[in-house]
């Protein structure tokens, strides 16, 4: 991770309550296991989405252009449902993670309908990158298997831009866009 780089990209933001049950299951796991990490903070828990892009500063039109290309999207607000733990085999330390089966179908199909309306401004590749989503509680050298864990729910009613800067703990939600469909 290079310190003070400018990161922008769209994401989920689980409400408050939602926040809490991903870290109870992290915390249940965190016991059992003998985990030594922090968890991430409730308030930076997200689900990524579309990337933007790196940059070395502040990237203050490209906010604005990117809020222009999504202010079109037509999608209805849909339940999420995050229900297995698992060690994801990348990083140093590797994330641990909460991800989803069927749960996340509206999480997928909400990541295809902006790369389209970033697509048709030139903000995205052509060839849609296939994502799975996850939520990171944190980041241990211990590795936990998959495990299921009573899901974690909520409906998805918007989505937001985040600008975070690396190595400095910001984490900014830039703007938020809701889900009209």
């Amino acid at each position: 991770m290079v310190r003070g780089k400018h990161v922008v990209y769209f994401a989920l933001h689980p409400p408050p309550e939602a926040a809490a049950e991903a870290l109870a299951r992290w915390e249940s796991v965190r016991a059992r296991r003998r985990l030594s990490a922090k968890p991430v903070p409730a308030a930076r828990l997200h689900v990524s989405l579309n990337p933007i892009g790196e940059f070395k500063r502040p990237p203050t039109p490209v906010f604005e252009k990117a809020l222009e290309a999504v202010a079109a999207v037509e999608a209805r607000p849909f339940a999420v449902a995050f229900n297995r733990l698992v060690t994801w085999p990348s990083g140093d330390p590797p994330p641990l993670v909460l991800s989803g089966d069927e749960g996340v179908i509206g999480v997928n199909a909400l990541y295809s309908t902006i790369q389209r309306a970033l697509r048709r401004r030139d903000m995205a590749p052509r060839r849609e990158v296939e994502i799975v989503p996850h939520i990171t509680l944190a980041y241990d050298r211990a590795e936990v298997p998959e495990t299921i864990v009573e899901p974690v729910t909520w409906t998805v009613t918007d989505f937001v831009l985040i600008h975070a800067v690396h190595g400095e703990g910001r984490y900014d939600v830039v703007g938020r866009i809701p889900l009209n469909g």
